[in-house]
């Protein structure tokens, strides 16, 4: 049973601290450390910035694995850790996206192969849906890959992927005091506290960014929580396309554009959620970010509440609101010109 007393919200508070004292350390020593992100034509900020943040993230959230005394075993650490050294190899030096799909993908295999799998996909019509070991290992490769890629995609604002991400964590926050879980309220809430503490210093006009590094290990975190909270059957796989909605139907909707006009689907643009809304709030960037981040909440209640015994409900519902957004997030001159 998960304990909650002072000396719960001091380990927080702890955590919450390393972050930000780290985060300040690599915007002191950035030139030092040299990874930092040069302005572009795609960039929205003016001036050079690290981007190291990922390192801090992954830190103090390893340190709030040891406050709390967390049973994590080697398995459950080296997918994480790849993931995290890919993402940092990439701020540095720069990987191709299939590479780090690729490696993302088989680092999942290797987190499917500790355990954490899923083979029961949900109900549907009345009828289970159960996945053999091969087309589970495979279709949990391609979801967690897609997944940490969507994380990554929408980290285009200051603090935005770390709005979110707290929006998709804090549903399985409740749900682990709910039940009195205890690895999923601690996971949930150190992976909380180590975003609040750089989102201080990503906060507009941001200081540090969280780069590959931060944005694909968040993703990853974000996964395993997922997968426990399926595996306990908290809640359905289908019901995952509501509690994390907002990155997955914007890299399917940017994805979807680009098959329509015949683009590379890895190929970038300024046509993601936060481009567009960024355009319609005249440019305002705290603005566009809480309004994300309020969708990514309003998602999330809809998920943690849409009580069905039939997933397919959940299915016709994400369908819906994947058509709305489409048509939302897709000007007309989009529409036409494909950019």
């Amino acid at each position: 049973m998960a304990c909650i007393d002072a000396f719960f919200f001091i380990k927080l508070s702890a955590i919450i601290g390393i972050s930000y004292m780290l985060n300040l350390f690599l915007v002191r020593y950035m030139y030092t450390l040299k990874i930092l992100d040069i302005p572009n034509e795609r960039s929205s900020h003016l001036h050079v910035t690290p981007r190291s943040g990922g390192i801090a993230l992954f830190i103090s959230f390893l340190a709030g694995l040891l406050l709390f005394e967390m049973p994590i075993s080697f398995l459950f650490l080296m997918p994480l850790s790849i993931v995290f050294i890919v993402g940092l190899y990439d701020d540095l030096y720069t990987l191709s996206s299939k590479v780090k799909l690729v490696l993302t993908a088989l680092s999942a295999i290797f987190l499917f192969l500790a355990g954490f799998d899923i083979q029961h996909f949900g109900t549907f019509l009345g009828h289970e849906i159960m996945l053999s070991f091969w087309i589970s290992l495979l279709f949990y490769a391609f979801v967690v890959s897609g997944f940490v890629s969507a994380l990554n995609l929408i980290d285009g604002l200051d603090g935005l992927a770390s709005l979110v991400s707290i929006a998709i964590l804090l549903p399985f926050a409740y749900i682990g005091f709910k039940y009195s879980d205890a690895f999923l309220l601690y996971m949930t809430l150190i992976t909380i506290s180590a975003i609040v503490g750089f989102l201080i210093l990503n906060w507009h006009p941001a200081k540090i960014f969280m780069g590959d590094s931060g944005s694909m290990f968040l993703g990853f975190v974000i996964s395993i929580i997922v997968t426990y909270a399926i595996q306990k059957e908290y809640i359905t796989a289908i019901s995952v396309l509501l509690l994390a909605a907002v990155p997955i139907l914007d890299t399917l909707i940017v994805m979807l554009r680009r098959f329509i006009h015949k683009r590379n689907p890895f190929s970038a643009d300024k046509t993601h959620i936060h481009h567009i809304f960024l355009k319609q709030q005249q440019g305002n960037t705290r603005k566009t970010v809480l309004l994300v981040g309020l969708i990514q909440i309003l998602f999330s209640y809809l998920g943690l509440g849409f009580k069905v015994r039939d997933d397919i409900f959940i299915l016709i519902l994400y369908v819906l609101c994947f058509v709305l957004f489409y048509f939302i997030l897709t000007p007309n001159e989009v529409r036409k010109n494909g950019d």
